[in-house]
């Protein structure tokens, strides 16, 4: 297998921290797709694990895919704090984001 592929793989984690750092939903979606495709070229490449040099790069994007995980659910949990925050403003106690609102009658 070549190298190339995981170098391409330890860059598209690199960009997606990079966008989730800066909050940009558009770079983020696209950091995505350019992750998706560099996922896919290494998984029909294969044998990486022959290496000893591929192996620890492997470990390095492992460490990549663990801190934009970490990214994501801090990003997460901050998104639905804010939805509490706008439920609570609103008098929604319960902050029931995904509960259908009813008309109060006239």
């Amino acid at each position: 297998m070549s190298l190339e592929s995981l170098r391409r793989l330890e860059e598209a984690h690199a960009n997606l921290i990079s966008a989730l750092d800066a909050d940009e939903v558009e770079a983020i979606e696209g950091r995505i797709e350019q992750l998706r495709s560099a996922i896919a070229a290494v998984k029909t490449a294969g044998s990486w694990r022959d290496s000893a040099e591929a192996r620890d790069q492997a470990q390095r994007i492992r460490g990549l895919g663990e801190a934009a995980r970490i990214r994501v659910n801090f990003l997460t949990d901050r998104t639905a704090q804010r939805l509490q925050m706008l439920a609570a403003a609103r008098g929604d106690a319960l902050g029931g984001t995904y509960r259908r609102r009813t008309r109060q009658p006239a």
